[in-house]
């Protein structure tokens, strides 16, 4: 069964959700899948992330995002769109990933929906990371 098909499973538990999460975040980190499969896997959790509503369920969904930008390197690649047009739907948790994935696209347009978060006292730190990681992306 593939991601999807479980993620849509109401008989499935959530805790099952999320270990076929991690599995796709195993396979995107450690897999020997190339550029081309790597973001395809990642622009359906980029998509699918933004209509779930357990927050648990979409911090695993972008752990698994960032860990597959991180072990491919592909943060500039990657279309962040969906998930920063529905940024109000996500917990502070789940805006950390989103920053820092953010940063890694190196795409000035990020910069001020950044910005936005530093005066969240739980996210400046992430903020001020993530902005380094936009500098760091664009050179």
């Amino acid at each position: 069964m593939d991601l999807l098909s479980i993620l849509n499973d109401s008989a499935k538990s959530k805790q099952e959700k999320i270990d076929s999460i991690g599995i796709t975040r195993d396979l995107l980190d450690y897999g020997d899948l190339n550029v081309e499969e790597a973001v395809k896997i990642m622009d359906m959790l980029v998509k699918y992330v933004v209509v779930q509503e357990d927050n648990d369920i979409r911090e695993a969904m972008l752990n698994a995002i960032l860990e597959g930008e991180n072990s491919h390197d592909i943060g500039k690649e990657l279309d962040l769109s969906p998930i920063v047009s529905h940024l109000s739907v996500f917990n502070d948790e789940c805006i950390s990933y989103i920053l820092t994935m953010m940063g890694y696209s190196g795409k000035e347009e990020y910069r001020g929906i950044m910005e936005s978060f530093k005066h969240n006292p739980r996210l400046e730190d992430d903020v001020a990371e993530a902005l380094l990681e936009l500098n760091h992306a664009q050179k």
